[in-house]
């Protein structure tokens, strides 16, 4: 167990999440995954000696009418998002700095730069981050197939992260499944309310990078790899929303992960490289995780980049972690630890 020395005491931490809504809501599983990592950080911040406390918020409102009153000056931010506005979760940190609070994971720019998928890679392709191509459509726009080359694409929202909204079958072949892809997109744009993109399918292997930030320095931590192999040849290799969240499914219980990753060390390193340049890019602090996927010819491309990502016990950052040696009580000190020096930096 990881203990602290009296010159180490760390301020009060004040751990805040999101609320999730009914639990008839079909998104519930995925949105109540916040607790889980509530459940960890709390009882690594007790192992740790440093004492905390939990509190879920609503909205921005709430956020802003509960900040002046708390005396906690370290905030780790478990926000996911809000129900009813989902961008407006990325604004939790600059607000906890404008009452004098540090919050833990990126800050606001890289989380609204991050979550709108269509944006971020287009400024990772002019920084030179291999991504797939494809279309965007706006929440009212029509799908137009002519602007999709021949080819398989995937069909994703544009601003939802935790895979919701994507099935098997939002993996389509374009031209010959074009009315097909038309009812995939209009159906995701009524009922998320968002963008949705239409992007070429890299068929092959899906690769997940975790990245620590701590003592100063970013670390890599071992490259994991999405276990297909168990799949029948005409299920798409992808990691949807069942196999996600779906304990009983047959994608669940048939997508174990595997760490470290079968690589090479030139395309370990080519993928390292990848995933440190979007962080760079993005301006991301203390954690993150890249998501890649492999061509037939082991191209690397990058899918999503996820500030701040899921770090319940059985998500790939906590397992990253574990094979890297790292206790997670320390990944919590170092975060921890990153913010209090961020928030030094603020009262200067």
């Amino acid at each position: 167990m990881i203990t602290l020395l009296k010159e180490q005491r760390m301020d009060n931490v004040l751990i805040l999440h999101n609320t999730f809504g009914d639990v008839n809501d079909p998104l519930y599983q995925s949105r109540a995954g916040v607790m889980e990592q509530v459940e960890i950080v709390e009882q690594s911040c007790k192992k740790l000696g440093i004492k905390s406390s939990v509190l879920a918020i609503e909205n921005l409102a709430h956020l802003m009418n509960i900040l002046g009153d708390r005396k906690e000056k370290i905030i780790f931010n478990l926000v996911e998002e809000f129900l009813g506005d989902i961008q407006h979760a990325c604004f939790v940190p600059i607000i906890c700095q404008a009452f004098g609070k540090s919050a833990t994971g990126s800050k606001t720019g890289a989380l609204i730069t991050a979550q709108n998928k269509s944006q971020a890679k287009a400024i990772f392709a002019a920084n030179n981050i291999p991504c797939p191509t494809g279309a965007v459509f706006q929440a009212n726009e029509r799908f137009n197939p002519n602007m999709l080359k021949k080819g398989k694409y995937i069909i994703k929202p544009a601003l939802s992260d935790a895979s919701e909204g994507i099935t098997c079958d939002c993996v389509v072949e374009m031209p010959a499944e074009r009315e097909k892809a038309r009812a995939i997109v209009q159906q995701l744009q009524k009922r998320f309310e968002q963008p949705v993109i239409v992007e070429q399918f890299i068929a092959t292997r899906e690769l997940n990078v975790s990245i620590l930030e701590r003592n100063g320095k970013v670390d890599v931590l071992p490259i994991a790899e999405i276990d297909f192999s168990a799949f029948p040849k005409d299920l798409p290799r992808i990691v949807d929303y069942n196999a996600k969240w779906q304990k009983d499914s047959f994608a669940y219980n048939n997508t174990p992960r595997k760490i470290p990753a079968d690589l090479n060390i030139k395309l370990s390193g080519e993928i390292e490289k990848f995933a440190i340049s979007a962080w760079q890019t993005l301006g991301c602090q203390d954690y993150i995780r890249v998501d890649f996927r492999l061509d037939e010819k082991d191209k690397p491309y990058v899918i999503e980049v996820n500030p701040n990502p899921d770090i319940s016990a059985d998500a790939g950052f906590a397992a990253a972690l574990e094979a890297a040696g790292i206790p997670y009580e320390l990944f919590v000190f170092a975060v921890i630890e990153n913010a209090e020096i961020r928030l030094k930096g603020y009262s200067k």
